[in-house]
């Protein structure tokens, strides 16, 4: 794989991140500033209920819904680090009424609450604290013994009473003291959350995570990243300061001021808006279906337009690898968890069905999720399961389509928007003077409230004049924009001047 290039940008209320490798979106992530991911935040939690035969409670955490606390959650899954043992407690010490410490570790989907637990941990640039669990495990993605066992020597020298730490992939690059200063702080963090706790209300948030940007950098080695690109002054300013104080190497930071969107200008906006889309074209000719059920995920491998020049057997199996890699990008692009079923193409040689799930599992081994394959089946299917973090991408970019009784989606009322806006700070870069914009009246009344988008774009461009048009037969996504260089462009009545 050659060198990151990495994307940062915010407007109207949004951050979003990518990361490009070879030309092709590897990663991609987008999120309100008010915090909508709330997975790492912790809360003072309540018990409402107890579950005794489930080794379960429901706790108040001030959420829509409450959480779901098991006995199983309250410890790390040793089976994904090496480390030492823990004493795992056969049921839960707690009885209706208890106020206590719970952090998110899944959020909510649908009409189930989020996931919880009591064993705090904060995620660090080389490892994870754990504050009141005794255990030191190091990251599978370690693979030296030797080093292995010297970081479990060093973490268990590092730790206190009760704490813990899982290892980071990027802890053989720092030195003693850069870990231990970064243990200290989250020592203070833990300290003033548990000051907190005493004075706060049930649901109060005493903790949580950095802005989407600060996580990329943390969680990322930026050794591997020859480029970043920013949209946003403001991101761009805290960002290089972080690296000026922590040392980084980057080629180059580079300030994408040119009053246009960022990712429409650089030419990702097609890739981003294609995660919605079921079908995924190879280099090769032969494309994926990727299909959402309510159990699993479903993916079918076709040859599509590609013949090869060899046998069936081998031209079968050159596109099968081909997909095996796509696949892997594709899950973890759009976020996709929980289990996963591929319907590769059937090839007759057994050492082409091992090879082909070796190679899968070779390629899944660059996500930073937890991913388990298992073998092919006699027909032809691999199973693999991908831990969930959170909602799928797909989930975040489109609803049901009310025009076809759910068989299709429809993008969501912010995307429709953000689409436009790449649109609009196009066209007014080149000069246009009176913009139009006619869209759908729901979408529209949206736009209309949007303060931010009609705040930073009046900003880049007092001068212009812009309309939108709601019209009642308009598709919820469908939109189109008018622009003309002289202020004497002819306004339809119904037309509402955005500013």
């Amino acid at each position: 794989m050659g060198k990151k290039t990495l994307y940062f940008d915010s407007f109207c209320g949004m951050e979003s991140y990518a990361a490009v490798e070879d030309g092709k979106l590897t990663e991609f992530n987008y999120e309100s500033k008010n915090r909508v991911n709330i997975i790492g935040n912790i809360y003072k939690g309540k018990v409402t209920d107890v579950l005794n035969g489930m080794q379960a409670a429901f706790i108040n955490c001030g959420l829509e819904r409450n959480c779901y606390l098991s006995v199983e959650d309250l410890f790390p899954d040793k089976n994904k680090y090496d480390g030492g043992e823990v004493d795992i407690p056969a049921e839960l010490n707690l009885k209706v009424g208890d106020e206590i410490l719970v952090q998110v570790v899944k959020a909510p989907v649908g009409k189930k609450g989020a996931k919880v637990t009591t064993a705090l941990s904060f995620v660090g640039k080389y490892m994870i604290y754990m504050p009141n669990t005794p255990f030191i495990g190091v990251s599978r993605k370690i693979h030296d013994p030797e080093l292995r066992k010297n970081l479990i020597f060093m973490g268990s020298k590092m730790c206190r009473g009760d704490e813990g730490m899982i290892i980071r992939t990027a802890a053989p690059y720092a030195n003693r003291r850069e870990a231990g200063a970064e243990l200290d702080y989250y020592r203070r963090i833990y300290r003033a959350i548990l000051d907190n706790f005493k004075k706060a209300p049930v649901g109060a948030i005493l903790y949580t995570d950095y802005p989407l940007f600060m996580r990329v950098l943390r969680d990322t080695l930026l050794s591997d990243v020859e480029r970043i690109y920013v949209g946003s002054k403001d991101v761009y300013d805290r960002l290089t300061q972080i690296i000026k104080i922590t040392g980084t190497k980057v080629r180059s930071v580079v300030l994408h001021d040119k009053g246009t969107d960022m990712f429409y200008d650089l030419g990702l906006s097609n890739q981003i808006t294609g995660l919605v889309s079921p079908r995924v074209e190879l280099d090769n000719g032969a494309y994926l279906i990727i299909e959402k059920t309510e159990a699993l995920t479903v993916i079918d491998v076709n040859t599509g337009k590609f013949t090869g020049d060899d046998s069936l057997e081998h031209t079968v199996y050159y596109t099968n690898i081909l997909a095996a890699r796509e696949i892997a990008r594709q899950v973890r692009l759009r976020n996709i968890g929980g289990i996963i079923v591929v319907d590769f193409i059937d090839m007759d040689d057994e050492k082409h069905r091992e090879a082909l799930t070796l190679e899968l599992e070779k390629a899944l081994e660059n996500d930073k999720t937890k991913c388990n394959v298992l073998p092919m089946s006699k027909f032809g299917l691999v199973e693999f399961t991908r831990k969930r973090t959170g909602p799928s991408v797909a989930t975040q970019f489109v609803r049901p389509c009310r025009y076809c009784n759910g068989t299709g989606v429809a993008y969501v009322p912010e995307m429709t928007i953000l689409k436009i806006r790449a649109h609009l700070l196009d066209l007014l870069s080149k000069g246009n003077r009176v913009v139009c914009i006619d869209m759908n009246a729901n979408a529209a009344d949206r736009l209309l409230t949007w303060r931010e988008l009609i705040e930073e774009t009046q900003e880049k461009y007092p001068l212009a004049r812009i309309y939108v048009i709601p019209h009642r037969t308009y598709h919820d996504d469908h939109f189109t924009l008018r622009a003309e260089l002289s202020s004497s462009f002819p306004i339809p009545r119904e037309g509402v001047q955005l500013y």
